[in-house]
């Protein structure tokens, strides 16, 4: 793990005591011994004219000591718990980097033929507004404006002015949905009926939904 990475918001130069485990992160002296990363233990503390030293035994044989504002160091455990740290959140993030993928190959549909951009817009203020569980979203591509202000308009909980860009959104991402259906129909070569749109509308919102909580809409560009 590049140590570099690792020292991110670590604690340089924190005050040892005997028997302390440190690793150097570098020594005024161009000449020495004691690389970056090398631990060593220390052994005894002093101040000479008025600069707090550490005398060290490093791990390579140097007994080189740290000086206190020339010198910078960092705790043993307190790298290892940051290199854990990082470890796990670069396996995480490549997990979650594999999973879109993934969910990406599987619904490449979705992503060419369908307004995405705009469609998770639309799902980002329909959950602000607080009118419906993620869950239950699905429908909300299809209802129109007209259908959601009339469901919703005697609601005291919802935030008003996300709900008004609901509103205003909701007729085009009910467009935005049908154009999205009769384009993958006509690719597909399948006859554009009310019936197959209708169906391809139904699949396909249930698709956007799940891509918007599957990654919490931070895979999609929103600009």
């Amino acid at each position: 793990m590049d140590i570099f990475i690792c020292m991110a918001n670590l604690n340089l130069n924190p005050e040892l005591g005997n028997g302390d485990r440190v690793i150097c992160i570098s020594m005024d002296d161009m000449y020495s011994p004691v690389h970056m990363g090398t631990p060593g233990t220390v052994m005894t503390k002093s101040v000479v004219f008025g600069d707090t030293q550490y005398y060290v035994a490093w791990d390579n044989g140097s007994k080189l000591a740290l000086i206190a504002g020339v010198d910078k160091w960092v705790r043993e455990e307190d790298m290892k718990g940051r290199r854990k740290k990082t470890e796990e959140s670069v396996m995480e993030t490549t997990k979650k980097g594999f999973l879109k993928e993934n969910f990406f190959q599987q619904n490449k549909e979705l992503f060419k033929y369908f307004n995405h951009a705009f469609l998770h817009k639309y799902l980002k203020s329909l959950r602000e507004s607080g009118v419906v569980n993620m869950l239950g979203a699905a429908p909300y591509f299809v209802l129109g404006s007209e259908r959601v202000a009339h469901e919703h308009h005697y609601e005291d909980n919802k935030n008003e002015e996300s709900f008004e860009e609901v509103v205003e959104m909701a007729d085009q991402a009910r467009d935005e949905m049908i154009r999205g259906a009769m384009k993958l129909l006509e690719a597909e070569g399948k006859e554009i009926t009310p019936e197959s749109v209708k169906k391809i509308m139904d699949i396909y919102s249930r698709k956007m939904v799940m891509a918007y909580t599957k990654f919490a809409g931070g895979y999609l560009n929103t600009n």
